[in-house]
Protein backbone atom coordinates (compact mmCIF):
# COMPACT_ATOMS: atom_id res chain seq x y z
CA UNK A 1 0.00 0.00 0.00
CA UNK A 2 3.10 2.03 0.64
CA UNK A 3 3.97 1.96 -2.50
CA UNK A 4 0.71 2.75 -3.88
CA UNK A 5 0.71 5.39 -1.60
CA UNK A 6 3.93 7.46 -3.21
CA UNK A 7 3.29 6.55 -6.53
CA UNK A 8 -0.27 8.03 -6.09
CA UNK A 9 1.66 11.38 -5.24
CA UNK A 10 4.04 10.89 -7.40
CA UNK A 11 6.65 11.53 -4.93
CA UNK A 12 10.05 9.60 -4.95
CA UNK A 13 9.67 8.52 -1.58
CA UNK A 14 7.95 9.04 1.68
CA UNK A 15 8.44 12.63 2.98
CA UNK A 16 7.44 11.81 6.44
CA UNK A 17 9.32 8.90 7.01
CA UNK A 18 10.05 8.97 10.66
CA UNK A 19 13.78 7.44 10.62
CA UNK A 20 15.99 10.31 10.79
CA UNK A 21 17.54 11.33 7.23
CA UNK A 22 19.51 14.16 6.57
CA UNK A 23 18.66 14.53 3.29
CA UNK A 24 15.08 15.93 4.66
CA UNK A 25 16.83 17.57 7.74
CA UNK A 26 14.99 21.15 8.17
CA UNK A 27 16.87 23.77 8.88
CA UNK A 28 15.03 25.48 11.85
CA UNK A 29 15.96 28.53 13.46
CA UNK A 30 16.08 26.00 16.51
CA UNK A 31 18.68 23.27 15.14
CA UNK A 32 20.18 26.07 13.15
CA UNK A 33 21.31 27.13 17.00
CA UNK A 34 21.96 23.48 17.88
CA UNK A 35 24.27 22.88 14.67
CA UNK A 36 26.36 25.77 15.42
CA UNK A 37 26.60 24.95 19.30
CA UNK A 38 28.35 21.91 17.92
CA UNK A 39 29.91 23.37 15.48
CA UNK A 40 31.89 25.58 18.32
CA UNK A 41 32.68 22.75 19.96
CA UNK A 42 34.47 21.22 16.95
CA UNK A 43 36.10 24.43 16.35
CA UNK A 44 37.46 24.75 20.25
CA UNK A 45 39.35 22.05 22.65
CA UNK A 46 36.05 22.10 25.06
CA UNK A 47 35.49 18.74 26.37
CA UNK A 48 31.48 18.46 26.77
CA UNK A 49 28.51 19.41 24.97
CA UNK A 50 24.51 18.40 25.80
CA UNK A 51 21.89 18.09 23.69
CA UNK A 52 18.34 17.73 25.22
CA UNK A 53 15.05 17.82 24.01
CA UNK A 54 11.45 15.73 24.52
CA UNK A 55 10.55 12.53 22.15
CA UNK A 56 10.49 13.88 18.64
CA UNK A 57 12.37 17.19 18.91
CA UNK A 58 15.50 16.14 16.24
CA UNK A 59 18.67 15.52 18.44
CA UNK A 60 19.19 11.99 16.95
CA UNK A 61 18.59 13.91 12.95
CA UNK A 62 20.92 16.90 14.21
CA UNK A 63 23.82 15.11 15.45
CA UNK A 64 23.74 13.40 11.96
CA UNK A 65 23.49 16.69 10.05
CA UNK A 66 26.64 17.78 12.32
CA UNK A 67 28.49 13.92 11.25
CA UNK A 68 27.87 14.56 7.74
CA UNK A 69 29.73 17.49 7.57
CA UNK A 70 32.74 17.25 9.83
CA UNK A 71 36.18 16.95 8.29
CA UNK A 72 38.51 14.48 7.46
CA UNK A 73 40.51 15.18 10.52
CA UNK A 74 37.85 14.06 12.43
CA UNK A 75 36.92 10.33 13.89
CA UNK A 76 34.15 9.37 15.94
CA UNK A 77 32.30 6.45 17.85
CA UNK A 78 28.53 6.26 18.07
CA UNK A 79 26.93 4.73 20.97
CA UNK A 80 23.26 4.68 21.17
CA UNK A 81 21.30 2.67 23.86
CA UNK A 82 24.01 3.17 26.44
CA UNK A 83 22.53 1.46 29.89
CA UNK A 84 26.34 0.37 29.99
CA UNK A 85 28.28 -0.28 33.16
CA UNK A 86 31.89 1.96 33.29
CA UNK A 87 33.60 -1.15 31.79
CA UNK A 88 30.97 -1.97 28.96
CA UNK A 89 31.09 1.68 28.08
CA UNK A 90 34.68 1.74 27.39
CA UNK A 91 34.57 -1.33 25.36
CA UNK A 92 31.75 -0.01 23.60
CA UNK A 93 33.85 2.59 22.48
CA UNK A 94 36.37 0.47 21.60
CA UNK A 95 34.76 -2.09 19.09
CA UNK A 96 33.45 1.33 17.31
CA UNK A 97 36.80 2.48 16.63
CA UNK A 98 37.37 -0.79 15.72
CA UNK A 99 40.55 -1.54 18.30
CA UNK A 100 40.98 -4.79 19.02
CA UNK A 101 40.25 -6.10 22.76
CA UNK A 102 42.29 -8.87 24.44
CA UNK A 103 40.04 -11.58 26.16
CA UNK A 104 39.32 -11.01 30.08
CA UNK A 105 40.98 -7.55 29.63
CA UNK A 106 40.36 -5.61 32.86
CA UNK A 107 39.01 -2.33 32.98
CA UNK A 108 42.48 -0.29 33.61
CA UNK A 109 43.69 -2.28 30.28
CA UNK A 110 40.57 -0.88 28.41
CA UNK A 111 41.37 2.25 29.80
CA UNK A 112 44.38 2.54 28.57
CA UNK A 113 44.06 0.98 25.14
CA UNK A 114 42.05 3.90 24.57
CA UNK A 115 44.04 6.20 25.78
CA UNK A 116 46.78 4.85 23.75
CA UNK A 117 44.44 5.11 20.56
CA UNK A 118 43.99 8.73 21.52
CA UNK A 119 47.50 9.81 21.86
CA UNK A 120 48.27 7.89 18.50
CA UNK A 121 45.52 10.23 17.14
CA UNK A 122 46.53 13.13 18.05
CA UNK A 123 50.08 12.23 16.44
CA UNK A 124 48.11 12.14 13.07
CA UNK A 125 46.68 15.44 13.57
CA UNK A 126 42.86 14.49 14.48
CA UNK A 127 39.87 15.13 16.53
CA UNK A 128 37.92 12.14 18.20
CA UNK A 129 34.47 12.70 19.63
CA UNK A 130 32.41 10.17 21.63
CA UNK A 131 28.59 10.58 20.58
CA UNK A 132 26.80 8.98 23.10
CA UNK A 133 22.48 8.88 22.27
CA UNK A 134 19.89 8.39 24.63
CA UNK A 135 22.23 9.49 27.45
CA UNK A 136 19.76 9.75 30.10
CA UNK A 137 20.09 6.17 30.19
CA UNK A 138 23.79 5.98 31.48
CA UNK A 139 24.18 4.85 35.09
CA UNK A 140 25.92 8.01 37.33
CA UNK A 141 28.86 5.83 37.52
CA UNK A 142 28.96 6.06 33.89
CA UNK A 143 28.77 9.14 33.00
CA UNK A 144 31.28 10.11 35.78
CA UNK A 145 33.94 8.13 34.34
CA UNK A 146 33.10 9.63 31.08
CA UNK A 147 34.47 12.83 33.19
CA UNK A 148 37.45 11.04 33.39
CA UNK A 149 37.62 10.29 30.37
CA UNK A 150 37.51 13.88 29.43
CA UNK A 151 40.17 14.83 31.52
CA UNK A 152 43.15 12.93 28.91
CA UNK A 153 44.94 15.55 27.38
CA UNK A 154 48.47 16.90 26.29
CA UNK A 155 50.14 19.47 27.76
CA UNK A 156 48.48 21.49 25.16
CA UNK A 157 45.11 19.86 24.19
CA UNK A 158 42.25 17.51 24.89
CA UNK A 159 42.83 13.77 23.79
CA UNK A 160 38.56 13.43 23.51
CA UNK A 161 35.35 15.94 22.85
CA UNK A 162 32.25 13.96 24.28
CA UNK A 163 28.56 14.88 23.00
CA UNK A 164 25.78 13.94 24.78
CA UNK A 165 22.38 14.02 23.71
CA UNK A 166 19.20 13.19 25.66
CA UNK A 167 16.07 13.50 27.09
CA UNK A 168 15.01 16.10 30.23
CA UNK A 169 15.92 13.33 32.29
CA UNK A 170 19.16 13.42 31.20
CA UNK A 171 19.16 17.12 32.76
CA UNK A 172 17.78 16.52 35.91
CA UNK A 173 20.24 14.00 36.28
CA UNK A 174 23.94 15.89 35.67
CA UNK A 175 22.04 18.20 38.57
CA UNK A 176 22.52 15.75 40.96
CA UNK A 177 24.94 16.41 43.54
CA UNK A 178 27.94 13.42 42.75
CA UNK A 179 27.51 14.71 39.10
CA UNK A 180 28.56 18.59 40.40
CA UNK A 181 32.20 18.10 38.52
CA UNK A 182 30.95 16.59 35.14
CA UNK A 183 28.21 19.45 35.02
CA UNK A 184 31.02 22.14 35.80
CA UNK A 185 32.89 20.73 32.27
CA UNK A 186 30.07 21.38 29.86
CA UNK A 187 30.47 24.21 28.24
CA UNK A 188 27.85 23.40 25.71
CA UNK A 189 24.44 23.56 26.91
CA UNK A 190 21.43 23.13 24.50
CA UNK A 191 17.53 22.69 24.94
CA UNK A 192 15.86 21.46 21.40
CA UNK A 193 12.18 22.86 21.18
CA UNK A 194 9.42 22.41 19.22
CA UNK A 195 8.78 23.98 15.90
CA UNK A 196 6.82 27.16 16.01
CA UNK A 197 3.76 27.08 13.70
CA UNK A 198 5.35 28.98 10.84
CA UNK A 199 8.12 26.81 10.94
CA UNK A 200 6.33 24.18 10.96
CA UNK A 201 4.32 25.09 7.67
CA UNK A 202 7.62 25.79 6.53
CA UNK A 203 8.71 22.31 7.26
CA UNK A 204 6.01 20.28 5.90
CA UNK A 205 6.35 21.66 2.64
CA UNK A 206 10.19 21.30 2.57
CA UNK A 207 9.79 17.41 2.79
CA UNK A 208 7.22 17.62 0.60
CA UNK A 209 9.33 19.14 -1.71
CA UNK A 210 12.36 17.44 -1.21
CA UNK A 211 10.44 14.26 -2.03
CA UNK A 212 9.09 15.46 -5.28
CA UNK A 213 5.92 16.72 -5.20
CA UNK A 214 4.35 17.30 -7.91
CA UNK A 215 0.50 16.47 -7.36
CA UNK A 216 0.05 17.06 -3.26
CA UNK A 217 -1.96 20.35 -2.30
CA UNK A 218 -2.82 21.28 1.06
CA UNK A 219 -6.05 23.00 2.49
CA UNK A 220 -5.14 25.63 4.58
CA UNK A 221 -6.60 24.16 7.85
CA UNK A 222 -4.95 21.55 7.59
CA UNK A 223 -1.83 23.37 9.17
CA UNK A 224 -4.16 24.50 12.13
CA UNK A 225 -5.21 21.46 12.45
CA UNK A 226 -1.69 19.82 12.49
CA UNK A 227 -0.15 21.73 14.77
CA UNK A 228 -3.18 21.66 17.41
CA UNK A 229 -2.25 18.12 17.71
CA UNK A 230 1.91 18.00 17.31
CA UNK A 231 2.55 21.00 19.40
CA UNK A 232 5.18 21.47 16.18
CA UNK A 233 7.31 18.43 17.84
CA UNK A 234 8.64 16.91 14.06
CA UNK A 235 8.16 13.07 14.97
CA UNK A 236 4.24 13.74 15.47
CA UNK A 237 3.90 16.26 12.63
CA UNK A 238 5.75 13.55 10.10
CA UNK A 239 3.05 10.84 11.87
CA UNK A 240 -0.10 12.55 11.15
CA UNK A 241 1.04 14.20 7.91
CA UNK A 242 2.18 10.67 6.83
CA UNK A 243 -1.44 9.13 7.69
CA UNK A 244 -3.15 12.03 6.52
CA UNK A 245 -1.44 11.51 2.99
CA UNK A 246 -2.81 7.78 3.29
CA UNK A 247 -6.58 8.93 4.15
CA UNK A 248 -6.37 11.44 0.64
CA UNK A 249 -4.98 8.66 -1.23
CA UNK A 250 -7.75 5.91 0.37
CA UNK A 251 -10.24 8.62 -0.86
CA UNK A 252 -8.52 8.75 -4.25
CA UNK A 253 -7.70 12.71 -4.01
CA UNK A 254 -5.02 14.72 -4.04
CA UNK A 255 -5.92 17.35 -1.52
CA UNK A 256 -5.39 17.01 2.17
CA UNK A 257 -8.07 18.29 4.22
CA UNK A 258 -8.80 19.00 7.56
CA UNK A 259 -10.61 15.86 7.53
CA UNK A 260 -7.79 13.49 7.00
CA UNK A 261 -5.60 14.86 9.85
CA UNK A 262 -8.81 14.68 11.84
CA UNK A 263 -8.73 11.14 10.84
CA UNK A 264 -4.90 10.33 11.14
CA UNK A 265 -5.22 11.73 14.93
CA UNK A 266 -7.96 9.06 15.35
CA UNK A 267 -6.13 6.53 14.02
CA UNK A 268 -3.12 7.01 15.46
CA UNK A 269 -5.20 8.15 19.04
CA UNK A 270 -3.97 11.53 19.07
CA UNK A 271 -5.41 14.52 21.18
CA UNK A 272 -5.02 18.04 20.55
CA UNK A 273 -2.50 20.13 23.06
CA UNK A 274 -4.08 22.20 26.08
CA UNK A 275 -8.12 21.66 25.47
CA UNK A 276 -10.75 22.42 28.52
CA UNK A 277 -8.05 22.64 31.29
CA UNK A 278 -5.59 24.96 29.92
CA UNK A 279 -8.59 26.74 28.77
CA UNK A 280 -9.75 27.54 32.11
CA UNK A 281 -6.12 27.71 32.94
CA UNK A 282 -5.65 30.73 30.52
CA UNK A 283 -8.88 32.60 32.07
CA UNK A 284 -7.30 32.09 35.46
CA UNK A 285 -3.86 33.90 34.43
CA UNK A 286 -5.88 36.25 32.53
CA UNK A 287 -7.37 37.30 35.46
CA UNK A 288 -4.33 37.27 37.30
CA UNK A 289 -2.25 38.97 34.95
CA UNK A 290 -5.00 41.85 34.65
CA UNK A 291 -5.55 42.07 38.40
CA UNK A 292 -1.59 42.44 39.11
CA UNK A 293 -0.89 44.85 35.50
CA UNK A 294 -3.69 47.20 38.06
CA UNK A 295 -1.97 47.10 41.20
CA UNK A 296 1.58 48.00 38.92
CA UNK A 297 -0.24 50.94 37.40
CA UNK A 298 -1.79 51.98 40.59
CA UNK A 299 1.64 51.89 41.78
CA UNK A 300 3.40 53.75 39.26
CA UNK A 301 0.91 56.33 39.23
CA UNK A 302 1.75 57.08 43.24
CA UNK A 303 5.24 56.65 42.52
CA UNK A 304 6.11 58.53 39.38
CA UNK A 305 10.00 58.74 40.60
CA UNK A 306 10.33 54.93 39.39
CA UNK A 307 12.27 53.88 36.47
CA UNK A 308 9.14 54.12 34.20
CA UNK A 309 7.67 57.12 33.10
CA UNK A 310 4.00 58.29 33.63
CA UNK A 311 3.05 60.47 31.11
CA UNK A 312 0.29 62.77 31.80
CA UNK A 313 -2.51 60.84 29.46
CA UNK A 314 -2.04 58.04 31.74
CA UNK A 315 0.28 55.96 30.00
CA UNK A 316 4.26 55.24 30.45
CA UNK A 317 6.95 54.24 29.09
CA UNK A 318 9.89 52.19 30.39
CA UNK A 319 13.30 51.74 29.54
CA UNK A 320 14.77 48.41 28.10
CA UNK A 321 18.63 47.33 27.38
CA UNK A 322 19.26 45.70 24.33
CA UNK A 323 22.53 44.42 23.64
CA UNK A 324 24.41 43.03 20.00
CA UNK A 325 26.48 40.40 20.34
CA UNK A 326 30.41 41.64 18.72
CA UNK A 327 32.58 38.78 18.63
CA UNK A 328 31.75 35.56 16.62
CA UNK A 329 31.40 33.18 19.25
CA UNK A 330 30.41 34.69 22.75
CA UNK A 331 29.92 32.13 25.99
CA UNK A 332 26.72 32.01 28.30
CA UNK A 333 27.29 31.49 31.54
CA UNK A 334 25.26 30.44 34.67
CA UNK A 335 27.25 32.80 36.90
CA UNK A 336 29.58 35.77 36.27
CA UNK A 337 32.66 33.94 36.52
CA UNK A 338 34.85 32.91 33.69
CA UNK A 339 34.79 28.93 35.26
CA UNK A 340 31.17 29.17 35.42
CA UNK A 341 29.38 26.49 33.51
CA UNK A 342 28.41 27.51 29.89
CA UNK A 343 24.90 27.66 29.21
CA UNK A 344 24.66 28.51 25.61
CA UNK A 345 26.97 29.99 22.72
CA UNK A 346 25.56 33.49 21.40
CA UNK A 347 26.88 33.68 17.49
CA UNK A 348 27.86 37.43 16.11
CA UNK A 349 24.79 39.78 15.79
CA UNK A 350 23.03 37.89 18.12
CA UNK A 351 20.17 40.55 19.97
CA UNK A 352 19.97 39.98 23.64
CA UNK A 353 17.88 41.66 26.01
CA UNK A 354 20.05 43.20 29.05
CA UNK A 355 18.88 42.60 32.56
CA UNK A 356 21.31 44.23 35.10
CA UNK A 357 25.21 44.22 35.16
CA UNK A 358 27.47 43.55 37.64
CA UNK A 359 31.43 43.25 37.92
CA UNK A 360 31.75 43.74 34.02
CA UNK A 361 29.32 41.02 33.29
CA UNK A 362 25.84 42.07 32.10
CA UNK A 363 22.84 39.27 32.48
CA UNK A 364 21.39 39.00 29.79
CA UNK A 365 18.02 36.84 28.18
CA UNK A 366 18.37 35.42 24.43
CA UNK A 367 14.72 33.54 23.75
CA UNK A 368 14.13 31.74 26.99
CA UNK A 369 17.70 31.29 27.88
CA UNK A 370 19.07 33.77 30.97
CA UNK A 371 22.78 34.02 31.48
CA UNK A 372 25.76 35.90 32.36
CA UNK A 373 28.35 37.40 29.67
CA UNK A 374 31.18 39.35 29.32
CA UNK A 375 29.85 43.23 29.24
CA UNK A 376 32.36 44.51 26.81
CA UNK A 377 31.62 42.14 24.25
CA UNK A 378 27.88 43.89 23.79
CA UNK A 379 27.12 46.70 21.97
CA UNK A 380 24.27 48.14 23.89
CA UNK A 381 21.32 50.41 23.04
CA UNK A 382 17.87 51.79 25.20
CA UNK A 383 15.06 51.51 24.00
CA UNK A 384 11.59 53.20 24.95
CA UNK A 385 8.94 50.76 25.07
CA UNK A 386 5.06 52.01 25.73
CA UNK A 387 3.76 49.80 28.78
CA UNK A 388 0.22 52.00 29.16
Amino acid sequence: MMGSFIEFFALRENPFNITPDVDFFFMSSIHQEALASLEYLLETEEGFAVIVGEPGTGKTITIKKFLSQIPDNVEYAYILFPNLSPEEMFRAILEDFGIKIPENASKNRLFSLLRDFLIQKKKEGKKVFVIVDEAQNLPVETLEELRLLSNLETDKEKLLQIILLGQPELERKLNLPQLRQLKQRITVMYRLENLSKDEMVDYINYRLAKAGNSTVRISPKVYDAVYGYSGGNLRLINQLMERSLMSAFVKNKHQIDRQDVEEAASSLGFEKKGGKRWAVAGILIGVIITAAASGYYFYQSKNPSGETDLKNDGKYTESIKYGTVIPDRLNMRKNPELGSEVLYVLKKGSRVEILEEKDGWARVRFKNITGWVKKEYLEQQDEQRNAG
